[in-house]
């Protein structure tokens, strides 16, 4: 069997013992080193790299096109808008030394339970999103959200709490 089809037959078998659990993970997805501790929907071409581990709730949703690296843990009820950023390191920014030869930094990312996160938002690394927060469709997070507020913007800032 070649290489390329036995890859596919253990995907889709993969995919087969996750729709059981009630994960859902449409095509054109790639996942690894993810760890589901309930129901979850990922839509089309999203892309989630446990760098070592992405830890996920329960009743999670994923919109298409997102991307996750590193080290994440996502709470129960959260929610992600489409072409989502969620990245765990960054390169070193040592003057002297190439860009491309400098050693990645990493810190995990914390998403409490009941967030929403709308479209095209980044997540940098180190982050802390408390439970309740709304992040506002392309905002830029640098810093952490405490729990319940609403935050939007380049770089994110705190506009109010939910009530």
């Amino acid at each position: 069997m070649p290489k390329n089809l036995k890859n596919r037959v253990r995907i889709f078998l993969k995919r087969l013992s996750l729709k059981k659990r009630g994960v859902l993970i449409h095509n054109n997805t790639v996942f690894g080193n993810v760890n589901f501790k309930g129901k979850a929907e990922i839509e089309p071409y999203c892309r989630l790299s446990g760098i070592p581990l992405i830890e996920i709730g329960d009743n999670f949703y994923m919109n298409a096109g997102c991307h996750v690296l590193g080290e994440v843990y996502f709470g129960s009820d959260v929610m992600i808008g489409p072409k989502t950023v969620i990245w765990g390191r960054d390169h070193g920014l040592t003057k002297g030394q190439l860009m491309r030869e400098q050693k990645h930094n990493s810190a995990p990312i914390y998403i409490g339970n009941d967030v929403w996160i709308g479209a095209s938002c980044t997540i940098l690394k180190g982050i802390t999103i408390g439970n309740g927060a709304v992040v506002g469709a392309g905002s830029i997070v640098t810093r952490d959200v405490p729990e319940y507020a609403i935050c939007v913007g380049n770089p994110a800032r705190v506009i109010k709490y939910r009530e």
